[in-house]
């Protein structure tokens, strides 16, 4: 199917952006967000399929699905999680202080979920994925259902949400949005977290997640998408996508850690977070 801009509809102005291990990518002059020219609809079904396959396709493809958040590698690297779970938790409680109750949707095994269930009396995540959900509630007794958020009807509007590495995924982003927003509290906060690859030179290296990938957001793409959704953007930053990846091949080196810090300073990283409010 061919897509349009989720943020400024059908006329937009598209034009080709470029072509990627097999894909065409066009750019909407008007808002700047760049996207698969083609989408097929079941292929989400095949993401942890990929992804399992990613240490020998990297090599050959650099734009094949990275993905790193399983249980074999939580446990080996489980200090590099957790500071990423902690900056994730500050962000939220400087947006929201002490929120009671929190929804991560794409939840995948649960682990953030794990990191803040101390924190937050009431903790729920949603993961499509049904080996990996159950795992999050019999490893982790979390509570995690299969459910879309398209089709998701809490039993009381959250404070939080909290949606990272998801987005990008989503046909209608849009949509999910808006329905994110029925979701939560008046003032609820949402945190968004999606790979920020295009038009940025540091990090290099890293691929662009196609065909999973759907959208390849920046930050003012990102924040128009969001302001569309009807939420204010209060704060944005960026991080580093795989810094796992860097420790399995051996390192990171010293130079990969000067990057990673300057990318980082200059908000140049490949990881792209926007917090965003529900108005009241």
């Amino acid at each position: 199917m061919k897509l349009t801009c989720p943020t400024c509809g059908p006329n937009a102005s598209l034009s080709l952006h470029s072509e990627r291990s097999g894909h065409r990518l066009v750019g909407c002059a008007d808002c700047g967000l760049v996207f698969l020219e083609d989408r097929m609809d079941e292929i989400n079904d095949e993401f942890y399929s990929d992804a399992e396959s990613q240490v020998i396709e990297q090599r050959e493809n650099k734009d094949k699905i990275e993905y790193w958040s399983y249980p074999e590698f939580f446990d080996k690297y489980d200090f590099v999680f957790r500071k990423f779970f902690a900056d994730r938790w500050w962000a939220l409680q400087k947006a929201r202080p002490n929120p009671e109750r929190l929804l991560d949707i794409g939840c995948g095994y649960g682990f953030f979920l794990d990191f803040v269930k101390e924190e937050i009396p009431h903790v729920k995540g949603l993961e499509l994925d049904p080996q990996v959900a159950q795992y999050a509630r019999e490893a982790k007794g979390l509570d995690v259902s299969g459910i879309k958020i398209e089709n998701f009807e809490p039993d009381e509007p959250y404070d939080c949400i909290t949606m990272c590495d998801v987005l990008e995924h989503l046909l209608d982003p849009v949509g999910i949005l808006e329905r994110c927003g029925a979701c939560l509290n008046p003032s609820g906060v949402i945190y968004i977290q999606v790979p920020n690859l295009v038009g940025f030179k540091l990090p290099r290296g890293h691929g662009w997640g196609l065909p999973h990938h759907i959208w390849q957001f920046g930050p003012n793409s990102l924040r128009k998408l969001i302001e569309v959704a009807g939420f204010e953007v209060i704060g944005w930053s960026t991080g580093v996508l795989g810094i796992i990846g860097a420790y399995e091949n051996g390192g990171p080196t010293v130079a990969q850690k000067i990057t990673w810090a300057t990318a980082r300073t200059l908000k140049l990283g490949n990881r792209l977070v926007m917090v965003a409010r529900k108005p009241a």
